[in-house]
């Protein structure tokens, strides 16, 4: 099943699940949601092998969440790692695309797989992911954040996670659930926040750490020199 065909009729179902927020104790139910990896149909995208380690190719995961919440959370849109895409080093995003007709796609992806119970997941969207997303940015990178788990370790996040999550962090940057688990089960649950940095160019993992990386590490010197095009 196509995820468009799916979010056809995600809308009402997202707005009546906003409309709980705050007096709802329980998660609501994640929608019916399609297989959240593997290369769509039509998608640009390397060839694998792929996998989430070192220098292998990340799969072509399908999310669906915000391309901005901080600008626009009453419905949830679908996200792929497709989108990030960008071989030639100077794409653009398309018409009707939800990053802006014609904005500069990133030269380099942060995949922060986070969860909703993770004390260090919660520290970095506070503290450290908004200040480096603005100096970043402009410059070519950019930000996803995979929200794995919900409230209990090993159970999928759902929409209503998402959007206080972003609400409560002021999210400007992509930001997805999976409901089929398919990324967030591949770490372990002491592995959150798990960081890797994707050079977009061949969609490949250059660096993975478990935990939040500080701010000045060697972690983010790579992200700088792939940004910078010296990797």
């Amino acid at each position: 099943m196509r995820i468009d065909a799916v979010l056809g009729g995600m809308g009402l179902f997202v707005v009546a699940a906003l409309g709980l927020v705050g007096c709802a104790e329980d998660p609501i139910p994640a929608p019916p949601f399609p297989e959240g990896t593997g290369q769509a149909a039509n998608a640009r995208y390397p060839a694998g092998p792929y996998g989430v380690s070192l220098h292998r190719v990340i799969a072509n995961y399908q999310f669906v969440g915000y391309a901005n919440a901080a600008e626009h959370n009453d419905t949830m849109q679908p996200i792929q790692l497709a989108d990030f895409y960008n071989p030639t080093g100077t794409e653009v995003f398309p018409e009707g695309s939800l990053y802006g007709a014609g904005e500069p796609k990133p030269k380099v992806l942060l995949i922060d797989v986070s969860s909703v119970w993770c004390g260090p997941c919660k520290i970095e969207a506070e503290s450290v992911l908004p200040e480096l997303y603005k100096k970043y940015q402009p410059q070519g990178g950019e930000f996803l954040v995979q929200l794995a788990d919900g409230r209990t370790p090993g159970e999928a996040a759902v929409p209503n996670d998402l959007y206080r999550w972003t609400t409560r962090y002021d999210v400007q940057y992509p930001s997805a659930i999976d409901p089929s688990y398919k990324l967030g089960a591949l770490f372990q649950a002491d592995a959150f926040p798990a960081n890797m940095i994707v050079r977009t160019q061949d969609m490949t993992i250059m660096e993975i750490v478990a935990g939040v990386p500080e701010a000045n590490s060697n972690f983010w010197r790579t992200f700088e020199k792939i940004m910078n095009g010296e990797l």
